[in-house]
């Protein structure tokens, strides 16, 4: 009998031994299934504008459609013109919204970057343009923005803080008329750095003479100043765009009644602008980037729910007027669809 027990015994801790056996191997194929999950999708950073600006909610929209198409999982952070191209470089970001300028100056080493980047590609332009709108209110009797030069009338303007893309530009834009923020402090004028709303409360409220915001169209910045504010939007001279077109901007216009309160908005108003490009690290993974273009080309239909302003977006204008070259990614796609060769 204790014989018997014996082996009753040993054979029971086997079978418990078996079944131990059975459930740890059972747990780690869940794991290792788990693992090969997690591990088929990929997480980007995508770096945008300030939080509830335009850039910033086209960037998550885009990145929530490519969600829903794909297994690339994209996080989006605040940055800028200035900010992103630095952002991409040091591969803080993969994607990355930019503009002409700071494309064009980032791969030269030229201002207002200190260095040189040569690690950025495009996956795509025209993703909406922003034009530049330089307002003065009907009070300080300013007609043009040559007769402010010409006259060294005293003009305070507000402006984005410095070391942000429309400051950057403003600088140029002086330039062009031999002046500087020296210059026009010693004509008895002020220079305030603002934000755009910061901007549009000091037109309101006569703290400033004029604003110079880089903003879509239509934009609320100026339908805000103009309801209270006499305000007109000056042209730009032919030959101002002209000198910003060496650093990347782009000849365009204001069409008549964008602004119907605006004093002078039922004319058409020359003036400069800036597109927006997506641009990403050249070293990210060329299958990435070729279904990132892929799922964005094949939803245009769905990019102007996201934003108004992509409503401009079109797969024809997507490769035109390239600052770098195209992503891998980005051009495996265009050629597969003929838009390139």
């Amino acid at each position: 009998m204790k014989k018997s027990h014996v082996v009753l015994w040993l054979v029971t801790i086997f079978v418990i031994f078996l079944a131990a056996c059975s459930e740890e191997t059972t747990d780690n194929g869940e794991n290792n299934d788990a693992e090969a999950d997690s591990s088929s999708s990929t997480s980007l950073t995508w770096a945008a504008g300030a939080q509830g600006g335009g850039w910033y909610t086209m960037a998550g929209g885009i990145s929530n459609l490519i969600g829903e198409h794909s297994d690339i999982d994209i996080n989006t952070i605040p940055g800028g013109s200035m900010q992103n191209m630095p952002f991409i470089a040091d591969n803080e970001a993969q994607l990355a919204w930019m503009q002409p300028p700071f494309i064009q100056a980032g791969v030269n080493g030229e201002s207002p970057f200190e260095e040189t980047y040569d690690n950025v590609s495009i996956i795509g332009n025209g993703f909406g343009t922003n034009h530049f709108h330089f307002v003065v209110t009907e009070d300080s009797g300013i007609e043009s923005i040559e007769q402010i030069f010409e006259e060294e009338i005293p003009i305070r303007i507000g402006v984005t803080p410095v070391n942000n893309s429309d400051e950057w530009v403003f600088r140029k834009f002086l330039e062009f008329y031999d002046s500087d923020y020296e210059t026009i402090e010693a004509n008895g004028g002020e220079i305030f750095h603002g934000s755009y709303q910061e901007q549009v409360d000091a037109i309101r409220n006569g703290n400033v003479d004029a604003i110079f915001p880089q903003v879509a169209l239509p934009a609320a910045t100026i339908t805000e100043a103009a309801v209270g504010a006499d305000i007109k939007i000056l042209p730009m001279s032919e030959e101002v765009m002209s000198y910003l077109e060496e650093f990347g901007l782009a000849k365009n216009s204001i069409p008549a009644e964008t602004y119907p309160d605006v004093i002078n908005g039922d004319k058409e108003i020359p003036t400069a602008s800036m597109g927006n490009v997506l641009t990403a690290n050249s070293n990210l993974e060329e299958d990435t980037v070729y279904e990132i273009t892929k799922i964005i080309n094949e939803n245009v239909n769905q990019l102007p729910d996201i934003h108004a302003s992509l409503e401009a977006y079109s797969v024809e204008g997507s490769t035109n007027n390239l600052i770098v070259d195209l992503h891998p990614g980005a051009e495996r796609y265009f050629q597969e669809t003929g838009q390139i060769e």
